[in-house]
């Protein structure tokens, strides 16, 4: 009998090899320690660690990136009200959304000044 819908195949992993290996309390902390300063998942990070990547910590990063998700919130949030006519004038809300990225630039540039 002829299957109409196959069950589609799953693609080839780019990685095949799965590696693990056990650490003590003093080792492990110190990797948990280091991981959390970046934005890499557990196989990210020993990847770049394995190939001698630079992985560059940037202070500050996170509080940025969390108030940008937050403007960017309110930006998709007003376009929404603009598009379906709930709103038509925006004076403040632009504005205080024109403070909130000024605040933001000059924190970025900060964070980029410290990491030059």
């Amino acid at each position: 009998m002829l299957n109409i819908n196959p069950k589609p195949r799953r693609p080839e992993r780019k990685r095949k090899h799965h590696i693990s290996c056990y650490l003590d309390d003093k080792e492990y902390t110190a990797f948990r320690d280091k991981k959390s300063k970046t934005y890499y998942n557990q196989s990210e990070f020993i990847r770049k660690c394995v190939l001698d990547k630079k992985i560059t910590v940037i202070p500050g990063i996170r509080d940025l990136i969390v108030d940008l998700k937050r403007i960017g919130n309110n930006l998709n949030q007003l376009t929404y009200k603009v598009n379906s006519g709930e709103v038509t004038v925006l004076g403040d809300s632009l504005k205080e959304i024109n403070d909130d990225l000024s605040t933001i630039w000059g924190s970025l540039s900060k964070v980029i000044g410290k990491v030059k």
